[in-house]
């Protein structure tokens, strides 16, 4: 059986009925040593980081009471919610409703999701407008998304309409998008060409290139571009 002194955990342990109690030890753990294991004689108590060791002032002699147990709860609670949301946002960005989706779906608690995410963004890490521009300009790039579905992938990450906005048309200023549809257009003629019937291809491109988020005005340019290299 695995000494106390081992165990790691964030849950909250079965001590309430217990308390107040002194803690009489403090050991760092085996397996985190940014971790701490705080003991009443040959009880475990609760495991802590370091950030809550300081910020709660715990050392030998003072009393585990039911009140700074809560505190020390929350205090856990808060720090492996914002653990977790910098491991997200280490591997791409995310909008601030992004992240609090994510967060509620790990059954974390509203409250404190929202507590983080308030100093997340000031400290610079969340910023809803710089996400959707870099998610505009991603899309754009490397899928060839067109501004409507853009737009609407944005509107479904929780960004505002008039940031959603703003983004697209950043992007989309910049962009050729009639040579976008010719171009996307050209790698799929195989494809297109399959289809023996003139007015069933062209309603097979329009579709296409619709379903890329581009407008009928310019897929319709774009079709009219390559039509005579497209009717065999």
């Amino acid at each position: 059986m695995k000494n106390n002194r081992d165990k790691n955990r964030y849950d909250k342990p079965d001590i309430s009925e217990k308390l107040p109690l002194k803690i009489t030890s403090i050991s760092p753990q085996k397996k985190r040593k940014d971790r701490f294991s705080l003991f009443h004689e040959d009880t475990f108590l609760v495991g802590v980081s370091s950030q809550t060791l300081i910020d709660h002032s715990l050392k030998k002699g003072v009393e585990l009471t039911p009140f700074l147990f809560d505190q020390i709860t929350q205090s856990e609670e808060y720090q492996k919610i914002k653990d977790t949301f910098y491991y997200y946002l280490s591997r791409r960005d995310h909008g601030s409703f992004e992240l609090k989706q994510k967060g509620l779906k790990k059954g974390y608690p509203k409250d404190i999701i929202d507590d983080v995410i308030d100093e997340l963004d000031q400290k610079g890490l969340l910023n809803d407008e710089s996400f959707a521009k870099k998610f505009a300009s991603d899309k754009a790039d490397f899928k060839q998304w067109g501004p409507i579905k853009i737009k609407s992938a944005l509107r479904k990450k929780g960004i505002s309409k008039n940031i959603a906005e703003k983004a697209v048309q950043s992007i989309t200023n910049d962009l050729d998008q009639q040579q976008i549809c010719v171009d996307l257009l050209i790698k799929r003629k195989r494809h297109f060409l399959r289809e023996s019937d003139p007015f069933k291809r062209k309603q097979k491109m329009y579709r296409y290139l619709a379903g890329k988020g581009f407008t009928g005005s310019f897929i319709k340019k774009a079709i009219d571009r390559i039509k005579n290299d497209f009717d065999v």
